[in-house]
């Protein structure tokens, strides 16, 4: 798995159980585990990572830059 996809799926993790705290739930027939996200989503969110990986936005350490 790479850094992007890991973070992708510790990200989409992250914000299922934040959410309710935030005053926010995702819809019933939306929420899924990682493993049962469409291949199309998932796709799209490694993408999104690894752009902000790409260009320094965010560091896979766990750090932030600039």
């Amino acid at each position: 798995m790479s850094n992007a996809e890991t973070i992708a799926q510790r990200f989409h993790e992250a914000y299922e159980e934040l959410a309710p705290s935030h005053g926010y739930e995702t819809r019933e027939a939306s929420r899924k585990p990682w493993s049962d996200v469409p291949e199309q989503n998932k796709s799209l969110m490694v993408a999104v990572v690894d752009r902000l990986l790409t260009t320094g936005v965010i560091a896979a350490e766990g750090g932030t830059r600039g």
